[in-house]
């Protein structure tokens, strides 16, 4: 388990833009464009756009797809913890964030 990612409210908190970003995030550590990942999970591209950028939350069963097909654990997408993360998926999502921090 990873330590949990502490470095700004904006990135853990419960906001559309936090889990838009956690989102954003995840599908970067997993190498994906935005309409590879969610069409993996059966979104439309344009609805799942509109998470990432904080328009809309994620409906819940567009977080179970999510969960369903990256290990995604609820927990991370809507609060940030990264606690349930596989291991190697939180480091890489830890290493992003971190660059975007010092850039």
């Amino acid at each position: 388990m990873a330590d949990r990612i502490d470095s700004d409210d904006a990135f853990t908190g419960r906001s559309k833009l936090a889990v838009g970003r956690r989102l954003a995030l995840s599908r970067k550590a997993l190498g994906l464009n935005q309409t590879q990942f969610a069409e993996r999970c059966g979104i439309h591209k344009n609805t799942y756009n509109q998470y990432e950028v904080g328009t809309n939350y994620p409906k819940i069963v567009s977080a179970f797809s999510i969960k369903d097909e990256y290990g995604l654990p609820l927990e991370w997408i809507y609060d940030g913890d990264n606690s349930e993360l596989p291991h190697k998926l939180a480091e890489a999502i830890k290493h992003l964030h971190d660059l975007q921090i010092d850039h």
